[in-house]
């Protein structure tokens, strides 16, 4: 009965305690100010035309109806070193999360100990009930400690949002490797395709070259030709010629940038792949006809925006725990003992007891330390807000950039093709000129080299183009999934 009567005694005054704890924790000390973008233009200059489609935005390597590119990607995101990296800091993060709001929760220890005791000379110890003696006694006592710190001033509030800004951290940069990663994976393939490509035309204006050379060197033989006309024909084609070592390390280092995005080592691709990366295939086309989504959508969708908002929640946080470090504390110990006889009689009989002791702390002088540290991270919450506004600024011009180059590189893909397709019919007559004897073998040659020559500004163009529409769902945070900044943040919560 005493002990029921003390436990329930214990568990009243920490019920109170709780309730002025809960009063007081009402009090928060976190800053007011959010991370908010400055102006940001109603729309974008360079941009097609198209309705806005964000849903273009997700999977977005598909739209060059590549199946090998879309095998690349697929095995770069399950594999790739940095995917992998970013998804154990996510791991990470979280368990960081629990164990910090874990942290604010009571800690309960169960304990066991024992007195021994034993007369060595003299006389014998006596036992409680005072019926006798005896030679040794081993009192047993064991039960369980309850400690708790109340989190007074939103202590806990502080900490809770400083967790959930390192795991919506940890998400953003997840989703920028996984943005960043199939960006880098798609460029690479055009490289390997465009070098291709390029390297064939080149061998092509290769053969032309030499058979020119030869023929004005015969000609020149002849008398009908001048050594200098000769010796130009041949500085053709030997330029044409040392222009495809170049061709051939892009090519090559292509094919190793992809064997290293998807997280294997250049020179172990399995065969069918490795024969699917050799074989010569068209520079991949993508056209990109819907407008992007709006300045202010962007804000939400880049992964770089998102982390930098995190980190100023992050900061926010802890200047909030600073504030709070000003702050008395109070500490709650309690403990349920258990003790008996193991050998001897030292107690009458077993015996139970509950104890509860608060405990309060206030800091009274520590040389300013306390108030060094909030001035301290008050700086670093407000150079947060700062790097935030930067960070989208910077995303704005990123997406402006890679809009305008979009926008240039189409129109300069169509002027590739409209020089292409004449040099074709140039090419066309020649050899119709040729083939009636109104034209000779070196004018036709000459055609050709031109055609060629237009041919390898049109592939060049094309890898342009492809490039900057790969810049542009970069700069869009476009990647596999469909990760708004609602959904990051319900994903953040421990």
């Amino acid at each position: 009965m005493r002990f029921d009567r003390a436990l329930r005694d214990g568990i009243l005054r920490s019920a109170a305690a709780t309730a002025v704890a809960a009063a007081l924790a009402g009090c928060s000390l976190m800053p007011r100010e959010r991370p908010t973008p400055g102006a940001l233009p109603a729309s974008w200059v360079d941009a097609p035309e198209g309705a806005a489609d964000p849903a273009s935005l997700t999977d977005w390597w598909r739209g060059f109806e590549d199946p090998l590119l879309d095998q690349l990607v697929a095995e770069a995101l399950e594999s790739g070193g940095s995917v992998r990296t970013a998804a154990l800091r996510v791991r990470e993060a979280r368990a960081v999360s629990y164990s910090t709001i874990a942290n604010f929760l009571p800690q309960v220890d169960g304990f066991g100990r024992g007195d021994y005791s034993q007369a060595l000379d003299g006389p014998e110890l006596p036992r409680a009930d005072q019926t006798g003696v005896e030679a040794e006694q081993l009192i047993g006592r064991y039960g369980a400690q309850v400690s708790w710190e109340i989190p007074l001033f939103s202590r806990l509030n502080a900490a809770a949002a400083g967790a959930r800004a390192n795991t919506r951290a940890a998400l953003a940069d997840l989703r920028g490797a996984q943005v960043a990663l199939a960006a880098d994976v798609a460029e690479a393939y055009v490289a390997l395709r465009a070098a291709q490509q390029s390297r064939a035309a080149l061998s092509e204006a290769v053969d032309f070259s030499d058979q020119l050379a030869t023929i004005v060197e015969t000609s020149a033989g002849a008398g009908f030709a001048s050594p200098a006309d000769a010796a130009d024909a041949r500085r053709q084609a030997e330029s044409n010629r040392a222009r495809l070592p170049d061709l051939e390390i892009e090519a090559r280092r292509a094919e190793r940038v992809l064997a290293v995005l998807r997280g294997i080592a250049p020179g172990t691709e399995d065969e069918a792949t490795g024969a699917a990366l050799a074989a010569m295939g068209e520079v991949p086309s993508l056209d990109i006809t819907a407008a992007p989504p709006a300045p202010a959508d962007l804000v939400r969708r880049r992964p770089d925006v998102a982390q930098a908002e995190a980190l100023a929640l992050l900061r926010a946080a802890d200047l909030g725990v600073a504030r709070s470090d000003l702050l008395p504390r109070i500490n709650l110990t309690g403990a349920i003992t258990v003790s008996d006889n193991v050998t001897g009689g030292a107690l009458i009989e077993r015996s139970s007891g509950v104890s509860l002791t608060p405990f309060i702390s206030m800091p009274l002088f520590d040389w300013g330390t306390r108030l060094a540290e909030v001035r301290a991270r008050d700086s670093r919450f407000e150079q947060s807000l700062i790097q935030y506004r930067d960070t989208v600024n910077g995303a704005v011009q990123e997406a402006a950039n890679a809009l305008t180059a979009l926008d240039q590189g189409v129109k300069r893909l169509e002027a590739a093709r409209r020089a292409e397709a004449a040099a074709e019919i140039s090419a066309q007559g020649a050899r119709a000129a040729h083939e009636a004897g109104i034209q000779s073998l070196a004018d036709r040659l000459r055609v050709e080299q031109l055609l060629i020559d237009a041919r390898l500004a049109r592939i060049d163009a094309e890898a342009a183009q492809a490039r900057a529409a790969i810049g542009v769902y970069r700069a869009f945070g476009g990647g596999p999934g469909d990760e708004s900044g609602d959904a990051l943040e319900e994903a953040a919560r421990p």
